[in-house]
This record gives C-alpha cells, structure tokens and sequence, in this order.
C-alpha cells in the first residue's frame, strides 16, 4: 500500500478513552468537541493553519474565561480525520493511505487548509499523494473509492469521487499497470495518444472482482464511464453479470420479506445497466434475470426490457432455454390458474411476438445494408433466424402441451405466434396440436377444427399425412382435407398427361386402341396393368371419400384403405419408362 509521511515529532498527544490530550508544559486553552471526543489543544498551531479555526476561536473567546470550546459539527471523517488535521498543525508524524487520504482531505478542505492561507497546508499535500501514489494504481484507486463511502457527499462536493471513477475507467480501458509507459495526469486520466490494451478472453475480465465490491451507487457512475468512452458492451456487460451474481445471493429473505424490495431494485438497476447491443448478454442469462423479476414483481420496464433483449436474439436460444419456471415471489396471489402451470407462458409468448416483430419484416431489415454487404446473403441470414425460431417454437409447443392447465386458447395464441409463412415444414406444429388434443380431450370439433386450421397441411410430410389419415382425434373435414390435398399431389408428381390419362375416362379407351404387337410387349402390358389399378383405386377413393362425409364411424377403415391405394401410386412411380419415353430418349 502507496504511504505518504507528514511531519516528524512524536509522542505529542496522549488518548485517555474519548479525551484527547497534549504532552506539554503548556495548558490547553482550547477545548474542541468533535462527535464523543473532547480535544485539549492550543489556540496558536490551529489558528496558523486553518482559517476556519481561527475565526470559531475568535468567536469563541472570551476575555474573563482563559479556555475557549466550541463544537465542530458534521466535520467529515469524525474525529479520526479531525485527529490527522491537528497532528498535522503541531507537526506531529502520521501517514497518508489510500485509505485515509479522502476522508483526511475532505476533513482539510472542510477547516479550508489551503495554499493561500499557509503554504505546503494539508489540502496540497493530500492531494499530490491522491495524484501520485493513489491515483496512478489500480488497486489503490479502488482502496480510495471504497474510503469515500463515509464522506461521500463532502468527497462528491470536492470531486475526488469523480477523479477515483475516472480513474479506474481509464485503467480498464487503457490497461491497470501503474508502470505504464503514459503517465497520467493528476487525477489518473490517460492523455488521449494511449491506445487500449487488447486483450482476449478470461483476460478482459480482470478488474470485475475489484469493482465488484463498490456500492450500487458508485459501480452504475463507472460502468456509466465505460460506456462513454467506448468500452467494449460485451465486456461491460460481463461486468454487470458478474456484480449481480456476486451481491444478490447476499439479499437472502427472511421471514419478514424484509429484502425483497433490495433484491428487486437491484436487478432493475442491473438491468438498466445492460448494455442495449443485440449479442452482448446470453440468451440464458437474461431468462435466468427475466424468473427473478417476475418472481419478485419488479417494473413494468424491467420486464419489458429483458423480454425486448431475449426477443432480439431469440434465434439463438435452445428449448430449455425457454422452459421459465412459473415462480411464485412473496406477496404474490395463488388462486389463478397461471399460477398453477409449471412453466410461464405468458412472457414466452411476449418474447415470440417481440421476436417476430423485429426480425420478420426481412426487407425491412436488408434496407439499412452497409454497401460491402450482399443484400442477398443478409436476407438468407434473417430468413434462417426466422425458420430456426419457428422450430423452436413448435418445440416448446410439444413440450408444454401436456400441461394440464394450459388453456385452448392459450395454445392457439403460443401456435399461431410464428406466421405460417416462417415454417418450412408443419409437421412438429401438427405433432403438438395431436398431443394437446390427447391430453384436452374435452375440447369441441370446433375448437379441433380451430387449431387444426393453424396447419398448412401442404407443408406436411408423407407420414405426417398418413398419421392425420389414421388420426381418429381429428375433425373430419380436416382428414377429408389432407386426403384430396394428397390426390392434388399425385397429379403433379405424374404430370398432366400422365395424370389425365390415369384418372380420366379416356383410360380404358387408350387400352383398347393398343395394338397388337404393343399389348404382346410384356412390359407394356404390364404397364397398362398398373395404370387400370390406379384407375381403380382413384375410383374407389373417390367413393370411399363420399361415404365418410355420411359415416365418421368408418373413418378409420377407410384411412388404412386410402394408405394402401397410395402404396400403388409409389409402385406405379418406380416402374420402368414406357417404350416411347425410352425411344425419346
């Protein structure tokens, strides 16, 4: 620890428990009182040294009464700094620390021990050592930040609160070595022509244990530096991360309750604190953030805040990330239904919405494009973050679907959150709905018919058709639906004229006008063969389709009939290319 020595005598004064008493042969002809402790002292050294003393001792003196006292009220620093100011006046030797050359500067500007009044007076020397030896270290930076607690107000008053702060926010932008080749100024900023350090990894981080311990106060005023001066966001907020982990397992609750609302201005301080950059902060930490301050009913702004920041970068979070504990805090009611879901979906739902808000509008997005960006790799980009967040959604749509107490309607705003258009596929979305329909079997045909119309059933696979024509939990019409858009898809996937020709009433005609050394031909033969069966089977789809719309009760049967019939389509697509089509070729 840097120390400063001031004067050279001894063994001037004596403490006898709160009186404090001067070895000479003198009497004291002054008696001041500073909080519990009575100072016997003379008039001269004081009035020397201090102007403020001389003109309360004047005051204070009578002419019939050789003993002057008088009381020295809110002096900075109490009696232990008042103690260093008259050690000072007798030229009594005492060192100066980063830990008491605040309060013992505060304690001299208060009795306006200047330059003017006295040379080398205190204030000077305290505050060359300040400069010097405190300021232009890292940790003795810190020792005198920490010592300005108790005087703060007197410290802010004469700014060595300013210059602690500033200090310590150039050492963390341009390195903490107090050896540095720039040497800084009298209160510790580094001129302009020093670069910043750059350092990587677990090295960016050194100084987040030592401002860790700063107040609330105090560590907002230098993560507010860092900012100014361009600090890196992403190391600020590893900071701010760090100091909140650090200080609010210390605000456990009693039985009282009596930390909550400590816990609670903390981490809508902390997330005030957050740098606003899309990236800086992980997805996990600001969830982990968003529980507390749900549990503990911290602000409107707190919440909106940390739901906006997770919304933004939603694509890259994972499904455990988004599984939110429903925390009950204290003074919270119990009776709603929310409260008994095992997961909160109410602010899941603002984090998707928020997402879809700021990232769909793809145009809008490539518009602000800086000029060596290719507008077209920035819209694939958006577009893969829109696709990945709908897969995550309907993710979190199977997970939570199971839950009991999660209403239809809830359901159907968390499914239709993500607009149809962002899914490339709908078959995990179809999946979900199946499951909550399991679990909910007490919903109306309407309400299944609500949620079935969330499903693009074009965007479904081959089984995902095949599992809503075998499922006996849905609507009707919406089976009925799937099995015409599947008869759609086989006409595309054979052609117009293949398809014409099969499911038309022109087949049986183009059989009968083949030649004779065609139908010879066994593999013509056997190709006309295959198309009169799925000439067939698209009859009979047809008439099994009409029945169903008559019989629910056969739906089942029918479904299977309807899977085989489509197992004709796949042999008739891997049969050999007719003749012609060979001739063409």
């Amino acid at each position: 620890m840097a120390t400063m020595v001031i004067g050279s005598k001894t063994g001037i004064f004596q403490l006898n428990k709160t009186l404090w008493k001067c070895r000479t042969e003198l009497g004291s002809d002054v008696v001041i009182d500073v909080e519990d402790f009575s100072f016997f002292l003379h008039k001269f050294p004081l009035m020397n040294a201090s102007p403020v003393l001389r003109k309360l001792i004047g005051k204070n003196s009578h002419e019939q009464h050789n003993l002057c006292n008088f009381t020295l009220h809110d002096i900075p620093g109490g009696p232990h700094s008042f103690e260093h100011a008259v050690k000072f006046c007798y030229g009594e030797k005492f060192e100066l620390t980063s830990s008491n050359v605040v309060p013992i500067l505060c304690a001299a500007y208060y009795l306006d021990m200047n330059e003017d009044y006295m040379a080398g007076n205190l204030i000077s020397q305290a505050e060359n050592f300040l400069s010097n030896k405190v300021l232009s270290n890292w940790k003795e930076s810190i020792t005198a930040l920490l010592s300005c607690e108790p005087v703060f107000n007197f410290a802010e008053k004469i700014d060595v609160v300013s210059k602690c702060l500033d200090s310590l926010a150039c050492k963390v932008t341009y390195g903490k070595l107090s050896n540095s080749p720039t040497k800084p100024s009298w209160n510790g900023i580094v001129h302009a022509d020093a670069a910043p350090l750059k350092l990587e990894g677990s090295d960016l981080n050194w100084w987040h244990d030592d401002v860790s311990s700063l107040s609330l106060p105090l560590f907002k005023r230098l993560i507010g530096l860092l900012g100014a001066k361009g600090h890196d966001p992403e190391n600020i907020s590893s900071a701010v991360i760090y100091y909140w982990n650090k200080v609010h397992p210390g605000l456990v609750l009693d039985s009282t309750g009596v930390y909550v609302d400590d816990l609670r201005i903390l981490l809508e301080e902390m997330v005030a604190l957050l740098p606003v950059q899309k990236g800086v902060t992980q997805t996990k930490t600001l969830l982990s953030m968003l529980s507390t301050s749900l549990m503990y009913n911290a602000s409107t702004a707190c919440i909106e805040s940390l739901e906006k920041r997770i919304g933004a970068q939603l694509d890259e979070s994972t499904l455990e990330d988004l599984l939110v504990p429903n925390l009950q805090g204290p003074n919270q009611p119990s009776s709603s239904k929310k409260n008994e879901s095992k997961y909160d979906m109410d602010c899941i739902q603002r984090i998707i919405e928020q997402f879809v808000e700021e990232n769909l509008n793809v145009t809008k997005t490539t518009s602000n494009l800086q000029d060596d960006e290719n507008p077209m790799e920035a819209q694939a980009q958006e577009l893969g973050k829109v696709a990945a967040v709908a897969k995550l959604v309907d993710e979190y749509l199977m997970k939570i679907s199971t839950e009991a107490h999660l209403e239809f309607r809830q359901f159907q705003s968390l499914a239709s959150a993500i607009p149809a258009s962002a899914r490339s596929s709908n078959d995990d979305l179809y999946y979900a709905i199946d499951i909550y329909l399991q679990y909910h079997a007490a919903l109306s045909e309407q309400q299944k018919e609500q949620l079935c119309q969330l499903v693009d059933m074009r965007k479904l696979s081959r089984d995902a058709c095949r599992h809503v024509a075998l499922n006996e939990k849905l609507p009707l019409r919406v089976v009925v639906k799937v099995l015409f858009i599947e008869l759609i898809h086989l006409k595309s996937s054979l052609g117009e004229q293949e398809a014409e020709a099969l499911i038309g009433t022109e087949l049986r005609g183009e059989i009968e006008t083949e030649t004779e050394t065609e139908i010879d031909n066994g593999r013509r033969r056997e190709m006309l063969w295959q198309r009169l069966k799925l000439h067939r089977n698209y009859e009979t789809l047809k008439k099994l389709i009409k029945k169903l719309e008559k019989a629910k009760e056969a739906r089942k049967n029918w479904s299977i009939s309807f899977c085989k019939n489509m197992e004709s389509v796949r042999i008739f697509k891997m049969l050999p290319a007719s003749r012609g089509q060979q001739d063409a070729a």
